[in-house]
């Protein structure tokens, strides 16, 4: 099944609409298969955790696990990419992969697992994402029929509940006031006001996580150069704790990435105070 991205759907409807009523046809029938495609994008609840699943340049769609979250007795953590290779179908379901563990130590499988997946929507309008899993190793492939019946699973279904769309950044250097639930900078990433001079001898970086995508790496810049690169969700909830800062004027540069690859960048320029920044005379002429 051939994806389309949304903006390229318009782009075609204009064409078809110069050609001919009939090719415009076509073209809104084709948008309507692309945008029930689409309907499984967003973050979906699953066993306690949460799950993030996203288009691929591709064409196919993957899951990464935003909120830990446990299937079977193991527990899948955060940033892990749970499902791959998410391939849309003729009829509107999605095959692919599932990781797996196994024995006590819950040690990753190897080989992943058949999946498949289906977005169904009840007569009141409420969507769930079923998904039906077959064991690792296995040849035969679980299929979800448009009413929700499956067939060929040798594990199990599971039915989870949409949570929230994928998470939207600041556009860099955008004008204006982004919308209530765009993740920006300022809000992510919290510097220590540039007011007057600053005077000590550290400078604390404060993070906040992005809800359903938290931040996996953040780089931290002294006048350009890099100075701290901290990896890991729960190191970074931690914060950054710049020491040994230099005189006079210098600027700090920040670039977060978050667990879906989203990227947020800033920047703020301080100022050294001429009696403080470590170098604070003491009696008997020592420094």
């Amino acid at each position: 099944m051939l994806y389309v991205a949304p903006m390229n759907i318009r782009l075609l409807a204009r064409r078809a609409l110069k050609s001919s009523p009939i090719a415009l046809v076509a073209v809104l029938a084709f948008s309507g298969t692309a945008a029930a495609t689409n309907a499984i994008e967003g973050v979906w609840s699953f066993n306690g955790g949460a799950v993030a699943v996203q288009a691929q340049p591709d064409g196919t769609f993957q899951g990464t696990v935003v909120i830990p979250t446990t299937f079977a007795h193991c527990q899948h953590p955060a940033e892990q990419v749970m499902w791959t290779n998410m391939q849309p179908q003729a009829d509107g379901s999605f095959w692919g992969l599932h990781l797996w563990y196994h024995g006590a130590q819950c040690e990753e499988e190897q080989v992943r697992g058949h999946t498949a997946w289906r977005v169904l929507t009840s007569s009141s309008g409420e969507r769930t994402l079923k998904v039906c899993f077959n064991n690792p190793g296995g040849e035969t492939q679980p299929t979800i029929a448009p009413n929700g019946t499956e067939a060929n699973v040798t594990f199990g279904c599971e039915e989870s509940s949409p949570l929230a769309a994928l998470t939207e950044t600041e556009v860099p250097g955008g004008k204006g006031n982004p919308g209530p639930g765009v993740v920006t900078f300022s809000k992510t990433v919290v510097l220590p006001p540039a007011v007057g001079c600053v005077s000590q001898t550290s400078l604390k970086i404060a993070l906040k996580d992005p809800k359903y995508d938290p931040l996996s790496e953040v780089v931290v810049k002294l006048n350009g150069k890099k100075v701290a690169d901290v990896k890991g969700i729960k190191r970074l909830k931690k914060g950054i704790t710049l020491k040994k800062l230099p005189t006079g004027t210098y600027k700090i540069g920040v670039v977060a990435t978050t667990v879906l690859k989203q990227h947020l960048t800033g920047s703020q320029t301080y100022k050294s105070c001429t009696k403080g920044s470590g170098k604070i005379k003491l009696k008997g002429g020592k420094h």
